[in-house]
């Protein structure tokens, strides 16, 4: 085995342990109403009760941005370009990870089966189950796995941060706006963006392992850019 795949597998491991954790015991509290889920009601009465005329707006823009259709776009876009590079390895990578969650999604509403909080409480019309988050789940995976991708090819480190920062608060925002909008509960959200950690990581270790065992790790790997090839040092070797 590849000694950079050797040293990363223990840590993908035991992230994934964890994550996978998380989320059973969490959806097992909202499945018996209890642990984490008992704050639902308080959190979403605290948000609905501080409502204001400057919040509302925000939070229905933060929410249109996250929706379905906005992530759809961005994923084109971005896998377009990388396209257009002869990029297909982190094109696939991407249009694969988005794709899985939008079904990962569909699935675990039906198994879960989860209400969405009180019709009156509402300021956005929705119809589909509530957990977990689709808006949070997705823009997690979207922006998560489109950041990993392409943060790394910022020159500069602060361009890096900056971006990384905008993704994280875009991701946090789109989250928060579902609670205040009233038609996620806060457990909803918290358990799309575990959802879409798990899955990101999962997609990301399956690539590598893809990736390294082909012999293009040096040169397709989502999260390290690097200047030289094996198969340019191999071709430097024999000048």
């Amino acid at each position: 085995m590849n000694s950079n795949l050797r040293r990363t597998v223990p840590t993908l491991i035991a992230l994934g342990v964890l994550l996978a954790a998380f989320i059973t015991v969490l959806t097992r509290n909202v499945l018996d109403s209890s642990g984490l889920a008992t704050m639902d009601p308080e959190i979403s009465g605290w948000a609905v009760d501080n409502r204001n005329g400057v919040l509302t707006p925000t939070a229905q823009m933060a929410s249109n941005c996250g929706d379905t259709l906005s992530m759809t776009i961005l994923t084109v876009i971005v896998c377009v370009a990388l396209l257009r590079e002869r990029d297909r390895l982190r094109a696939v990578l991407i249009a694969v990870t988005g794709l899985g969650a939008a079904l990962i999604v569909a699935i675990a509403k039906r198994l879960v089966g989860r209400e969405r909080p009180p019709v009156a409480d509402r300021l956005a019309v929705e119809n589909s189950l509530s957990y977990p988050s689709g808006h949070s789940t997705g823009t997690f995976v979207v922006v998560g796995i489109v950041a990993i991708v392409l943060i790394p090819k910022l020159a500069h480190a602060a361009a890096r941060v900056g971006a990384a920062l905008v993704a994280v608060l875009f991701i946090a925002a789109v989250g928060a706006s579902r609670v205040y909008l009233g038609v996620h509960w806060p457990t909803d959200v918290l358990a799309g963006w575990t959802i879409g950690a798990l899955w990101i990581l999962l997609c990301l270790a399956v690539f590598r392992y893809l990736t390294l065992r082909s012999g293009a790790a040096a040169t397709v790997d989502p999260c390290h850019e690097q200047s030289g090839s094996p198969t340019a040092s191999s071709s430097r070797s024999t000048r």
